[in-house]
């Protein structure tokens, strides 16, 4: 139970607390985000410190995510297997001492969980493009009835392709008449 409050945590001045916890956040993901298919248990693993009335939390989280290819809807299993660091101030004048890119937060009450912070990083970690490994390595774009999804490169090579000469653009006006003729 992730779930810590500040007197607990205040024993724990000169060593982090370590704590590790397997977590079913399968229903609560899929309700968040309805584009999962599914998710295994989450393992955490990490530590709590409390240091002059900060908190910081450092959480390892692995586990498999499925989600759709962003390109063929096929499911792909994501691996989770990343690291988050969080502060939690119990001052708000304490956000000095911070650096500028560090996630400091305000801790609501007098109790720490880090469930909902577990959720929240599962849910960045999903990138916004998600392939499947054939679409990934054959660079596999969809297809249907007169029509075709084409990369960037591919789009500037079409767009080479139907740009006319510039030699011939010249002789257009050569002939005034015939222009007039072909409209």
């Amino acid at each position: 139970m992730l779930k810590w409050t500040l007197s607990e945590l205040a024993k724990y001045r000169q060593t982090p607390l370590h704590f590790t916890e397997t977590l079913d956040l399968k229903q609560e993901l899929m309700e968040r985000d309805p584009e999962i298919l599914d998710v295994s248990p989450v393992a955490a693993d990490g530590y709590v410190s409390f240091d002059d009335g900060d908190i910081l939390a450092s959480v390892t989280l692995g586990g498999k995510l499925t989600v759709p290819s962003t390109r063929s809807l096929q499911p792909v299993i994501l691996p989770l297997d990343f690291t988050f660091s969080e502060v939690y101030l119990t001052d708000e004048t304490h956000k000095d001492k911070y650096e500028d890119g560090q996630l400091v937060l305000d801790l609501d009450g007098d109790t720490l969980d880090l469930h909902p912070a577990i959720a929240d990083h599962v849910l960045l970690s999903i990138p916004m493009q998600v392939l499947t490994p054939e679409e990934a390595a054959q660079g596999i774009m969809p297809k249907g009835d007169n029509w075709t999804v084409m990369g960037e490169d591919d789009f500037a090579k079409e767009q080479e392709q139907d740009r006319p000469n510039p030699a011939f653009e010249k002789l257009k006006g050569l002939f005034p008449d015939d222009d007039d003729k072909q409209k």
